[in-house]
């Protein structure tokens, strides 16, 4: 496996700690995240500047949050990665996270909890079966089923993250052998170029850009990057510091409710998805033509749910040991 940087997500929550942030963040958590005020009405939540965050964007445009008296103020995340030392430092009460960022800063000793649900695995995977992502190839390719991918030479966003993992996960469950796949990082924006140029034989576009791609015949999907088998478990969730929830269960039971029925209202209606996503996300209407639209989290993940993905993450060695489930998710009371 190829890689091209050395940032990815497993590798940096290492360096924050041996930095000393993490002693100076836990101070300015309970400093800034509501540690003298319970139950703080104004939120800066970090997030996907994507369909990922429909159920924010959401609640955010149809007065979820107002009917809540909360005021939510949505930040673009740079990464989700990003996102954990703002949350420490308080500079963000909430944020979006994959759930690979956040076992791993939990397995690390990070004091985070996830409040509410965002994204789940909207399909049970299938050759051809669109979704968020999926791994795609020129529309000449010899390639045209997942173990076809042994060998060669695939662009991911980053080695170690859930596409990576996902996409090992398929091919090895459908007889192949994944460790034979020379996996490439590449920038997100130019997953179908390489495609196209030859520089990679398969890549995997996220939404808007893989169903744009594949209407105007520039690849040819393969594979969604849902693993079989695992429809709704937990792709990302909203995240916040145990200070913050502990000290604000009121808001956190607030921002939940909010949230779960911005994706109540969305799941299943098409056109209300493509409302958000044009006024609150910024996309045009040509990117929305093809559109796969996402299912978002309607309720809290169960143990069970974060389970599966764990134990995916244990066999992939993204993560050395499995994080507890007990205790991830807030309680409406905010307690442990």
């Amino acid at each position: 496996m190829k890689t091209l940087n050395n940032t990815s997500p497993v590798r940096r929550f290492g360096t924050l700690i041996a930095a000393g942030v993490l002693t100076a963040s836990l101070v300015a958590c309970s400093d800034s995240n509501g540690g003298n005020s319970e139950n703080v009405s104004e939120l800066t939540v970090g997030s996907s500047p994507s369909l990922a965050a429909l159920s924010l964007q959401g609640a955010i445009a149809n007065g979820h949050f107002e009917d809540n008296e909360l005021s939510v103020n949505a930040v673009p995340n740079k990464s989700a990665n990003d996102a954990v030392p703002q949350l420490l430092n308080g500079g963000i009460q909430v944020a979006q996270m994959d759930m690979l960022t956040f076992f791993k800063a939990r397995s690390e000793g990070l004091p985070l909890k996830i409040v509410a649900g965002a994204g789940e695995q909207s399909t049970d995977g299938g050759n051809e079966v669109p979704s968020g992502a999926g791994v795609v190839v020129n529309p000449d390719s010899d390639i045209s089923v997942p173990v076809d991918f042994v060998g060669r030479k695939v662009g991911v966003p980053a080695i170690k993250t859930q596409t990576w993992m996902n996409i090992r996960a398929i091919v090895d469950d459908a007889g192949g052998d994944s460790s034979q796949i020379e996996f490439v990082e590449v920038p997100p924006a130019q997953t179908i170029d390489l495609v196209n140029r030859g520089e990679v034989e398969a890549s995997t576009p996220s939404e808007p850009l893989m169903s744009a791609s594949i209407a105007e015949g520039k690849v040819r999907l393969i594979h969604s990057t849902d693993v079989p088998g695992l429809k709704g478990v937990p792709s990302s969730a909203f995240v916040a510091t145990e200070d913050f929830v502990n000290n604000n269960p009121d808001t956190v039971r607030k921002f939940a409710d909010a949230i779960y029925a911005a994706a109540a209202e969305v799941n299943g209606d098409r056109e209300a998805a493509l409302d958000i996503a044009e006024k609150q996300i910024n996309l045009r209407p040509e990117q929305l033509e093809h559109v796969f639209v996402p299912a978002l989290a309607a309720d809290h993940p169960t143990s069970e749910e974060l389970q599966k993905v764990i134990d995916l993450a244990i066999r992939y060695e993204v993560l050395t040991e499995a994080p507890d489930t007990a205790d991830m998710v807030a309680q409406a009371d905010g307690g442990n």
